[in-house]
């Protein structure tokens, strides 16, 4: 705000001008009483300079190049993240609605349900290769370190420390090479039962599928957190 002052005899004129182009006069008359526009001046004028400088855009931040290549990486890793999330979740989701719809019901012969299991028993096959393959990738993945930082060793809990990426994927090969063991066992077991009887590898591939549909739902359960969250 301005203002000008034009001095009359025993009196003055102040006139204010606002920000909005408003000008207002005030007399001022000279004597006991000549502070009191002054001081109500001097009390309006920090207000304006204040709202003014609340009014006034922040500067826009400037990213060092080496945070916008960390920003970069970041991004890069949450995007592959998702990627291998909707990658499992679709292998995921197409098994168990086989399952559900059942698998060659319209299968008449002994011979007709061998070719049909051994057809169905790969589209099996792929659907979990797909999924571990990205729960697996998942476990690698490992947050970008910020400009400056170094590697620090795993935090500790109340049960030890945390693994690392690669302690994680490690520990997810022994399992599967453990369940692979026992599911090979299991199956061959179910075909001894038919001896030497044609109905032997029908019945194999039929605990095959069993117990890979029940593997992946262990995992789904296991790895919950790497994949939903």
């Amino acid at each position: 705000m301005r203002f000008a002052a034009r001095r009359l005899a025993a009196s003055s004129v102040l006139l204010f001008i606002s920000g909005n182009g408003v000008a207002r006069a005030q007399v001022v008359r000279h004597g006991p009483m000549r502070m009191g526009p002054l001081v109500f001046f001097r009390a309006i004028a920090p207000v304006a300079v204040l709202t003014a400088q609340q009014d006034a855009p922040e500067p826009k931040k400037v990213l060092k190049p080496e945070q916008r290549t960390d920003q970069q990486e970041v991004k890069q890793m949450r995007e592959e993240r998702d990627r291998l999330r909707a990658q499992a979740k679709q292998a995921f989701d197409a098994e168990m609605a086989r399952e559900r719809a059942g698998d060659c019901s319209t299968a008449r012969t002994t011979v007709d349900s061998n070719v049909c299991l051994s057809r169905e028993n790969k589209t099996t096959e792929d659907h979990y290769t797909a999924y571990t393959e990205a729960i697996r990738a998942t476990l690698r993945l490992k947050e970008p370190l910020f400009p400056g930082k170094t590697e620090e060793p795993p935090l500790s809990g109340p049960a030890g420390p945390m693994l690392t990426p690669e302690q994680r994927m490690a520990e997810f090969d022994k399992t599967e090479r453990l369940w692979k063991s026992y599911r090979d066992a299991q199956c061959m077991a179910a075909f001894h039962q038919f001896g030497r009887g044609t109905g032997g590898p029908s019945t194999e591939m039929e605990c095959e599928q069993r117990v890979i549909r029940g593997h992946m739902r262990d995992l789904d359960t296991v790895y919950g957190l790497v994949l939903y969250h």
